[in-house]
């Protein structure tokens, strides 16, 4: 009922509305309460769980190499070979032992690398290395990548260059039909100078044989 001193009824009004109020602060202030023990409890439980997550210390160079030594004391000569086949064999990509496959016969294979010739006569800037056929008779699926791929066997010392071949005329023509070998070309040529092509060959070596024999029990 309105009053002289409340005419409109509005005390009654702001009374309802600040127990209203005070109980949706009470609500806020114990939800908070509530996130704030969970995340206490949470932080409480969390060395223990870091502690049970953390790594295992991985071994010094030191305790690596004491343990690749004392391997070597008791590993035979057949188990050396294995193991060293076994991370070559790991670090290949398909296409790379397409190449090793066509090479395992003991063929040669065209190889050229492209550079900017230097107007003193000296050896320029290579543009591209380990160009070959090899790819394209080996059926690679990325033939673009040959060069990259005979670079890496020839890292892994699966593969070893040779002299140019000049029975390989036609090949070395085909080869450098190419079209990325082509723009290799025009980028390594530098008017009046054009690009410099060293032309060699690829073949598999004494190691690689071993280890295709070895993988696919198959002797060249």
């Amino acid at each position: 009922m309105a009053s002289l001193f409340d005419p409109f009824g509005l005390v009654p009004r702001a009374a309802a509305v600040a127990k209203t109020g005070l109980k949706v602060a009470g609500w806020v202030e114990e939800s908070a309460l509530q996130l704030l023990r969970a995340q206490l409890e949470g932080t409480a439980k969390a060395p223990a769980e870091l502690e049970a997550a953390q790594p295992t210390p991985k071994a010094t160079l030191d305790e690596k190499m004491r343990s690749l030594l004392d391997r070597a004391l008791d590993q035979s000569t057949g188990g050396g070979q294995s193991e060293l086949f076994h991370r070559l064999i790991d670090q290949l990509v398909p296409d790379e032992a397409r190449i090793l496959s066509a090479l395992s016969d003991g063929s040669t294979a065209p190889l050229v690398t492209i550079r900017t010739r230097m107007p003193t006569g000296g050896p320029g800037k290579v543009v591209l290395a380990n160009a070959s056929l090899v790819g394209r008779t080996a059926n690679v699926a990325l033939p673009h990548m040959t060069p990259s791929y005979i670079t890496h066997l020839l890292t892994l010392g699966l593969v070893e260059q040779g002299a140019e071949d000049p029975a390989m005329k036609e090949d070395y023509e085909i080869l450098m039909a190419e079209s990325y070998i082509l723009k290799a070309i025009k980028a390594a040529t530098r008017v009046p100078l054009p690009a410099r092509i060293d032309k060699r060959t690829v073949q598999i070596t004494a190691l690689g044989r071993s280890l295709w024999e070895a993988s696919t029990g198959s002797t060249a």
